[in-house]
């Protein structure tokens, strides 16, 4: 835990916050002492941090974004004080519970005019997969945790800030695995049940329901089709002008993360099959091949590879 009693030492509560997130600025909003404390832990590749802090402007200008800055999606839910977020030309109030998402690889300003708490999620954007083109529409809109999913999200959201208040060092292994892939999924819960902007690409739409399903043995384009009242013709035609068709897309991204699980030490005495069966795949006769297909190298030579 890092605290800070002056404003000469500023700097050292940006340098933190910079290192778990992204190079930004912060710039105190009432003179005196800036208190501050910043915990963080991580799960895999999402980092979770709680931050308590004094009245600031925290702002991530065009001059501060690099091509070696980690591109982010922070989820944030703010627990106490006020805020607001700007980000695309879109700017947001939140109160306590509300949600909100911006992203690092463009500009965003924050301002807490008042002493504030709040838990971020920052996930990377290879982990939403086909989810991100969707991202870029829903940042800095304020989602309130009251009702359905969100409400969900934010009991979530809620736990991992109790759980920041103690020690917790990090998730490895199979808490880190599993708690990793629940947060991106409520990530994309979260996301998914905002009300569609005007003219929103329904593909994007599609891509976030599969991505949250791809555990699941009876995602097919059938069940996508009927899921978002569309014909299966009209799907294909939906993904004709993109690289892979959906079922492709589905096929890798499956992949891509049997692929990370075959990797993974913490699950050495699992078999590929049950690997594989963990999402979606429950014929893992053409396992192997359909691996050495898509990296060059059949599951046995991954877990080699990793060792």
């Amino acid at each position: 835990m890092m605290s800070v009693s002056s404003d000469e030492e500023v700097g050292e509560f940006e340098a933190s916050a910079s290192t778990v997130f992204a190079p930004l600025r912060i710039r105190p909003l009432r003179p005196g002492p800036f208190r501050s404390s910043l915990r963080a832990t991580s799960a895999g590749e999402v980092a979770v941090t709680r931050i308590r802090c004094a009245p600031c402007q925290v702002r991530r200008t065009p001059r501060l974004i690099g091509s070696g800055d980690r591109d982010l999606v922070k989820v944030t839910m703010l627990t106490e004080g006020r805020g607001e977020v700007e980000q695309d030309g879109r700017r947001c109030v939140l109160t306590p519970g509300d949600l909100v998402n911006y992203d690092t690889d463009r500009p965003y300003q924050l301002n807490f005019p008042a002493p504030y708490d709040i838990t971020v999620v920052a996930v990377p954007k290879w982990l939403l997969g086909g989810h991100v083109d969707t991202l870029a529409t829903r940042s800095a809109i304020a989602v309130p945790t009251s009702r359905g999913v969100q409400r969900v999200v934010g009991g979530f959201f809620r736990t991992m800030t109790d759980v920041l208040g103690e020690d917790t060092g990090g998730f490895s292994g199979d808490a880190g695995r599993h708690l990793t892939d629940a947060l991106v999924s409520m990530v994309i819960s979260e996301l998914a049940e905002l009300r569609p902007e005007p003219g929103e690409d329904l593909a994007d739409r599609v891509l976030a329901h599969c991505l949250a399903r791809l555990d699941d043995p009876g995602l097919t384009v059938e069940s996508v089709a009927r899921a978002h009242h569309v014909s299966v013709r009209q799907l294909h035609k939906l993904f004709a002008e993109r690289p892979m068709t959906l079922s492709a897309w589905i096929r890798r991204q499956r992949l891509q993360r049997i692929r990370r699980d075959l990797a993974d030490p913490a699950l050495a005495d699992r078999t590929a099959a049950a690997i594989a069966a963990r999402w979606g795949v429950l014929d893992a006769t053409h396992l192997s091949r359909a691996l050495k297909a898509e990296f060059g190298l059949t599951a046995m030579e991954i877990r080699r590879e990793a060792r």
